[in-house]
């Protein structure tokens, strides 16, 4: 049970951090690492749910 609270909270932890770094572009510049942490995110999350439901 812990396991995956700590796996949920991460992956939104993680994906809230990409979002917020690609919504707040103040230069021109395209940064790559909100994405990189958008789609890390996302793959904890799947993974959190596919491991819970596999338990």
């Amino acid at each position: 049970m812990a396991g995956w609270i700590v796996g949920i909270s991460f992956s939104s932890i993680v994906l809230l951090i990409g979002i917020y770094g690609v919504k707040s572009r103040r230069r021109q510049d395209r940064n790559k690492w909100p994405w990189w942490f958008v789609l890390f995110g996302c793959c904890a999350l799947i993974s959190v749910i596919i491991n819970y439901q596999f338990r």
